[in-house]
């Protein structure tokens, strides 16, 4: 009696992973995605997570040295 519960539940949950399948994207045999193709793509993805790097380092530097001078 366990083992056909758990086959029915792993049916059950098996359904529901299938549902999860993303049915509206592009496949990857499609046309190439033209990442350079917009200055929004490049401000988005490049320069701004640079910028939080960068400024990110400046903080901890800064944060650093003031602790060091405490002591």
């Amino acid at each position: 009696m366990r083992k056909i519960l758990t086959t029915l539940f792993s049916l059950f949950l098996a359904g529901f992973a299938l549902a999860q399948v993303p049915t509206h994207l592009p496949d990857r045999n499609g046309d190439p995605v033209y990442f350079f193709e917009s200055w929004e793509n490049i401000v988005f993805y490049i320069i701004i997570p640079l910028l939080i790097i960068v400024l990110y380092v400046i903080w901890r530097r800064q944060k650093k040295r003031e602790e060091e001078n405490e002591k």
